[in-house]
């Protein structure tokens, strides 16, 4: 008599090891979506066209300003070629919002959380990108607006002093300027999350907020001189603008956007995608 014992098949476990994504190759991902978009394309060029139409057209307003007007006494002045810098840059806010808010809306969001589990690298790549476009546009916009007033400015007989270290600034303040302002959009729209509710709140945070001191206030003029545009805006005013001073008006900015991108990064690490 023989005895048949069965055997049990024993599972096979595979064991794959988890590779963490680097910072870089998220920079790299993200670089590739922002660039497969064509509305990216369209606002990053349109505020690359505003800037560059407004340090053309200041000199040529000056140059053919009402002579008659006491408004229009004042001489020529560098800082006419970036004097819209600060406005403008709302657009590129605007950029980061949305760079952030399509993905929820469309639900990538959740592949692109699970291809890097390292949410807060995902924030951070995606504020360099939109930052480093931002400094960009800024700085080339100013530095062709500098090359090109003198000679508009001299077809009226005008012209102004810039000295190196003020040339500097404007350049790279221009480009500076832009990159904060950016960050504060991908922070508002991570924050958000909603596309048009995030867009509707970066607009009137940056610009219709900042107004309101003014209206409740006897020191509502000294309270908007601390919200982002406002001070950041100095950096590109002629000197003695503001006793706050260039440099320290952009930290003020730069404050604003650090401390929205950490309440950012926070949020974007306890929420559910």
């Amino acid at each position: 008599m023989s005895t048949t014992t069965d055997t049990v098949p024993v599972p096979v476990v595979r064991r794959f090891s988890v590779r963490n994504v680097s910072l870089g190759g998220t920079i790299g991902s993200e670089w590739i979506k922002f660039r497969g978009l064509a509305s990216n394309h369209v606002l990053a060029g349109f505020t690359l066209l505003l800037l560059l139409a407004n340090g053309v057209a200041m000199p040529w307003a000056y140059v053919f300003r009402d002579r008659g007007s006491p408004q229009a006494d004042y001489n020529a002045y560098p800082e006419m070629v970036v004097d819209k810098t600060g406005y403008v840059g709302i657009v590129l806010a605007v950029l980061a919002v949305l760079m952030i808010t399509n993905e929820y809306r469309s639900g990538q969001i959740s592949t692109t959380l699970l291809s890097v589990p390292r949410r807060t690298s995902v924030l951070v790549a995606k504020a360099a990108i939109i930052a480093g476009i931002s400094f960009v546009i800024g700085a080339v916009s100013s530095a062709i607006g500098f090359a090109v007033a003198p000679a508009i400015l001299a077809v009226g007989g005008y012209s102004y002093v810039l000295q190196t270290p003020d040339l500097v600034r404007l350049v790279l303040g221009s480009g500076m300027y832009l990159a904060a302002i950016s960050i504060i959009g991908i922070a508002l729209g991570t924050i958000i999350r909603n596309v048009v509710a995030a867009v509707l709140a970066t607009i009137v945070f940056l610009q219709i907020v900042p107004a309101i001191p003014q209206m409740f206030s006897e020191y509502g003029t000294e309270i908007t001189r601390f919200f982002p545009i406002q001070a950041g805006s100095l950096l590109l005013a002629p000197a003695g603008t503001d006793p706050m001073g260039p440099w320290t008006g952009y930290a003020v900015l730069l404050t604003w956007a650090l401390v929205l991108f950490v309440v950012a990064a926070i949020m974007l690490k306890r929420r559910d995608a």
